[in-house]
């Protein structure tokens, strides 16, 4: 067993070294993107400011309920919460390697033996000696051992923290995917919410075009019949009529297929579900786009950018663990032992204890590149990090403004194409009135209808144009997630 002035003096060089450390456990790199103090499009923005749960200010319970399924139930935040928890894990792996390792081991046995003694004499035959039985020796016992290792390999230069900060960045960039997963549910259930409903209020349009379209053509037709009008006019009547035919089937089917894509994102089975009547015109008041955002708020919500963002730190602490390999490592052992040998004959019992404690030290002297190449790799990667972060910030800087300018721009659409069909349906009412009092023709009347109604069509696509950019603005923003979102 070690005396303790050495076990003290092991000690002491142990906290010696410690106190020396000065390798840093991350390398710090910069951005080379200069963040601009505001957006160049919101001077327009009056909505609010609070954008984590941006479709409650739609006023439409059943959004909202969907999209709260979706957070809690679908499939991509739940494959992604999956994930998260593999990573967690291996960050707890990391950090454990930080500590100490110990261990007991025992064993017990039962030994039996059996011995001849021999002994050797002349009796002066021509063989020589013989060798004559004595005596039989039998033995029987026991034995047993308990044992305690233990072992440490001190972080002197912080590659075992480095490695530890790595694996936990790795970690917090998965979590970013996850508040990543619940702000893409929550606008591709938004986006299939609105275009279902523009395919039902076309649906509504298409069946009034088609009811005017069919009047015409026997307007048209009855023309023909008395010779005042041509085939012509007669044919491209009924092209008109069987194209508004076929896009009330296409409307159908789509309406179908955007309800089976929100089952899809809520988790339910899409055969079985149906989308709930609606209960109230979702593009009669749409929201204002939000205010109060700032480039800077931009980088700290948005999920992509914090992800890369961790990913730098990672790769940072990544290249800290490689430089650290140039460093010398030490470790600690300590091994105690003790047994006993119990024997049915003379021998008395046997028993001891013996313990062993060393430090050791490793320094790398000839590696034939391999450390340096480990390192240029670990710089590589992160220089590379650092691009994509960049690369990603400034995409996001144009995305935003891009969904601001346009937004206010489709706004500005709408208004005039309210406008334009408040005064289609009046020029449809008063050719109407004209017709009845016998101052024009049906088809007059008739082509003023259908003016009105495209016109009716053409605002309800700019009210979903709107509405859609209005969502890829909050999403751009990074709006759609919060801690509170959390699937249970």
């Amino acid at each position: 067993m070690l005396p303790v002035s050495r076990v003290v003096a092991l000690s002491a060089l142990t906290l010696f070294i410690s106190a020396c450390q000065t390798q840093p456990t991350q390398v710090v790199r910069q951005s080379d993107v200069l963040i601009p103090t505001s957006f160049s499009q919101d001077q327009a923005a009056k909505g609010s400011q609070d954008i984590s749960q941006w479709w409650q200010r739609w006023d439409d319970p059943v959004l909202t309920q969907l999209i709260e399924q979706g957070l809690q139930s679908g499939f991509d935040v739940r494959v992604a919460q999956s994930r998260l928890a593999e990573a967690s894990a291996i960050s707890r792996l990391a950090n454990a390697d930080l500590g100490p390792q110990a261990g007991v081991n025992a064993s017990t046995g039962i030994t039996r033996s059996s011995s001849n003694i021999y002994s050797t004499d002349r009796l002066g035959l021509p063989g020589g000696s013989v060798p004559l039985l004595e005596d039989r020796v039998r033995t029987s016992g026991d034995y047993g051992s308990v044992g305690f290792a233990a072992a440490w390999e001190p972080d002197i230069f912080g590659q075992k923290q480095s490695d530890a900060d790595a694996a936990y960045y790795a970690a917090l960039g998965v979590q970013e995917k996850v508040y990543g997963a619940q702000m893409l549910v929550a606008s591709q259930i938004a986006d299939h919410y609105l275009q279902a409903r523009a395919a039902q209020k076309r649906e509504a349009i298409i069946d009034q075009s088609i009811a005017t379209l069919t009047q015409f053509e026997r307007y048209v037709q009855l023309r023909f019949n008395a010779g005042d009008s041509t085939i012509n006019e007669v044919n491209n009547t009924k092209s008109k009529l069987n194209a508004a035919r076929a896009l009330k089937s296409t409307l159908n089917a789509e309406y179908a297929a955007n309800v089976r894509s929100i089952a899809v994102l809520i988790g339910q089975t899409p055969q079985s579900f149906t989308l709930p009547k609606a209960p109230k015109d979702i593009f009669t008041h749409l929201p204002s786009a939000p205010s109060g955002q700032t480039p800077q708020g931009l980088l700290e919500r948005r999920p992509d950018i914090r992800a890369y963002a961790a990913l730098v730190n990672a790769y940072s602490a990544k290249l800290a663990s490689a430089e650290a390999d140039l460093l010398p490592r030490f470790s600690i052992n300590f091994l105690g032992q003790g047994g006993r040998i119990d024997i049915d004959s003379d021998v008395p019992k046997l028993k001891g204890w013996g313990s062993i404690l060393n430090v050791g030290v490793q320094l790398p002297l000839f590696t034939n590149g391999r450390i340096q190449a480990n390192i240029d790799n670990a710089d590589a990667r992160l220089q590379t990090a650092l691009l994509e972060y960049d690369q990603t910030l400034l995409r996001a800087l144009g995305e935003v403004d891009s969904a601001y300018q346009f937004h206010y721009a489709l706004q500005k659409q709408q208004s005039l194409l309210e406008t334009a069909y408040r005064q289609s349906e009046q020029h449809a009412n008063d050719a109407q009135k004209l017709f009845r009092y016998g101052h024009h023709t049906l088809d007059y009347a008739l082509r003023a209808q259908l003016e009105s109604q495209e016109l009716r069509e053409n605002l309800l696509k700019s009210r979903l144009a709107q509405a859609q950019m209005l969502i890829n603005l909050n999403k751009a923003l990074g709006g759609g997630w919060s801690t509170s979102n959390q699937p249970s």
